[in-house]
């Protein structure tokens, strides 16, 4: 509105209030993340999987870091990374120093310090979980058979002594010392330890034949 009392040079005022209106544009909307890798809720998560945030609209990089994007495990506690962000789909990027921890539940949070482009804040924090893999089960050997069977009787005196194992064998752990043939009240039968990897079998040969009516006992070690 301008009013009647302004006057042009000579004093002559206006004849009526001049009176007009616009409306301004509305307020930015304030940006939001519209999708996660992982997911929220999400399970059985790779311990090596880096953490994304894709927004809904072009962001200030320089507002998202690692204080404004954060990662806890359990307890609150924080795991160290590296957060980056790329212009071309508006993706943050939070990136462990480390693996995470295996069937643990972690949290990810973006706070309201990022910022899109118009200086707009998110509305509030956002947060999301997921859940890591369990460890990957590790299959021990063990031996199937073996020759002498357990508890044998009337074994040829001349006989090798062997066992299969249910899985190919580290060769470098097979020998003397993690196999050994013991006589009854006696010590330690010489012999020759060999390995082939053709049916994942030790074969232990006696330096000479084994004695008559006498309990043997052979052992493979933990080793």
């Amino acid at each position: 509105t301008i009013g009647t009392g302004v006057a042009d040079t000579a004093g002559t005022v206006l004849a009526g209030n001049f009176v007009w209106s616009f409306i301004t544009a509305p307020a930015p909307t304030p940006p939001t993340v519209i999708s996660t890798v992982p997911a929220n809720l999400a399970t059985n998560v790779p311990v090596g999987q880096a953490i994304l945030a894709t927004f809904s609209e072009a962001m200030t990089g320089t507002t998202i870091d690692t204080a404004t994007f954060t990662l806890a495990g359990p307890g609150t506690t924080a795991v160290t990374g590296r957060v980056t962000y790329t212009a071309s789909g508006s993706v943050a990027t939070f990136t462990p120093t480390v693996p995470l921890a295996y069937s643990t539940l972690y949290t990810a949070t973006i706070t309201t310090g990022v910022t899109g482009l118009s200086g707009t804040a998110m509305a509030s924090n956002y947060v999301w979980t997921f859940t890591t893999a369990a460890a990957p089960t590790t299959t021990v050997p063990t031996v199937i058979s073996t020759v002498p069977a357990n508890m044998a009787t009337n074994v040829p005196l001349n006989q090798l002594v062997s066992a299969i194992f249910s899985e190919p064998m580290n060769p470098a752990t097979i020998d003397s010392t993690n196999f050994t043939l013991q006589a009854a009240g006696g010590g330690a039968v010489a012999g020759i330890v060999a390995y082939a990897a053709v049916g994942n079998t030790l074969t232990f040969t006696p330096t000479a034949n084994l004695a008559a009516s006498t309990q043997y006992t052979a052992t493979i070690t933990t080793g």
